[in-house]
């Protein structure tokens, strides 16, 4: 199973690649929904759900929550959106403000409060070999159009001391690629796929800025049970998602638009 999600989520991330490469103009919602579709439409044990509200993000600064979920516990993650272009400064992007302050302090500080891990979606497409936090697999960025960077990281690095250039190369080379997640040694030689495993691989590359965030790293993003607009969307039994769903629990999906549940009950069986 595990390769089955190697291959989805790197093909899935080619393909924004490719878009980007061709159609640099594409936007952040545009990318984020149709790779969330795609990997729900070929992953069965993806739920996706784009809101029908669109959410202004005014506590959470994230656009989509991403939750992994099995038989024992949860992992929660709420990641922003942002296209890295080759070429310029990018500074602007990751220090976007509106009149609820700086997205990214809002993603940091609301992570902190209710127990998410903030992560950064950077959408690019290098045109050369791009350097990754795994850098001893130095193919593992090729062709790949999504990478995943610690929203704390970036905030350090570019944010906090004032305004710096933000080349592409540089802030990418703070990140892995989206299908690290599913293709590292951690998950796969036969094993099952947990949130255990997952955190695992979380928790290698990018613990030390997650430890900023919260000194005891085992608490952030993990729960013993997900919350309750979680697993209504996992048990529900229509192939569509329930239209009562969004108003029964508007007030918890409030900041964010779109939802990605991976469900992994069924492999601890």
């Amino acid at each position: 199973m595990t390769n089955v999600y190697c291959a989805e989520f790197k093909n899935s991330s080619e393909y924004i690649h490719n878009w980007l490469s061709k159609q640099s103009s594409v936007g952040e919602e545009s990318i984020t929904d149709w790779i969330l579709f795609t990997l729900s439409q070929s992953l069965p044990q993806l739920k996706y759900k784009k809101f029908t509200r669109h959410q202004e993000a005014r506590t959470t600064g994230a656009d989509w929550e991403w939750w992994i979920v099995d038989k024992n516990s949860a992992i929660s993650m709420r990641i922003q959106a942002k296209k890295i272009i080759a070429g310029k400064d990018n500074y602007a992007g990751l220090a976007h403000t509106n009149k609820y302050g700086l997205q990214i302090e809002k993603l940091i500080e609301d992570a902190k409060l209710k127990k998410f891990i903030p992560f950064y979606a950077l959408y690019s497409a290098p045109k050369t070999d791009q350097k990754v936090i795994c850098g001893g697999q130095l193919d593992s960025a090729k062709q790949q159009g999504v990478f995943i960077a610690s929203a704390q990281l970036l905030y350090d690095k570019y944010i906090k001391n004032g305004k710096v250039k933000v080349e592409a190369n540089d802030v990418l080379s703070q990140s892995n690629p989206l299908h690290c997640m599913a293709c590292c040694s951690m998950l796969s030689h036969g094993r099952i796929p947990s949130t255990s495993s997952f955190y695992q691989y979380i928790e290698n590359y990018y613990g030390e800025s997650l430890r900023e965030i919260n000194s005891n790293i085992q608490d952030l993003g993990r729960h013993d049970n997900a919350p309750s607009y979680v697993t209504s969307l996992l048990d529900a039994e229509d192939a569509e998602i329930p239209d009562w769903w969004e108003k029964e629990f508007q007030h918890q999906i409030e900041g964010f638009n779109s939802l990605m549940i991976l469900d992994l009950r069924g492999s601890n069986e």
